[in-house]
């Protein structure tokens, strides 16, 4: 791995562990009223666990979907929210596909599907 790659990687890893991580869940799943969940929270998921693995950087990558910039994650969303949802927060979620991966945290989904349902604050 590179020195830029490994750069990288860590620059990805420390912007998600902000503070504004996206909550656990409390018992009986997330409480969506009371989350403050924001774009740049979700998006810092999004690279760690769909671009950074090489399946949605944008350009050239073997997935349709292009989340490079939060802009264009937000833009996919907006235009393809029932294949996002099924594919990402769902119950049935295989996102992301591939076996070396893990799969997100029932946490995580429930962050992202509130930051969804709230729609895709900024803020």
């Amino acid at each position: 791995m590179t020195r830029n790659k490994i750069f990288l990687l860590a620059c990805v890893l420390l912007a998600a562990c902000k503070n504004e991580q996206a909550p656990a869940p409390v018992s009986g799943g997330l409480d969506c009223d009371a989350a403050h969940i924001t774009t740049a929270t979700v998006f810092a998921t999004i690279q760690a666990n769909c671009t950074s693995r090489g399946c949605h950087p944008g350009g050239f990558s073997p997935a349709v979907a292009d989340f490079s910039t939060e802009a264009k994650l937000k833009a996919y969303i907006n235009t393809n929210r029932a294949v996002f949802e099924a594919r990402v927060t769902g119950p049935q979620a295989d996102m992301p596909q591939s076996m070396s991966f893990p799969a997100l945290s029932q946490g995580l989904k429930d962050s992202i599907a509130c930051w969804i349902a709230k729609g895709l604050p900024d803020q």
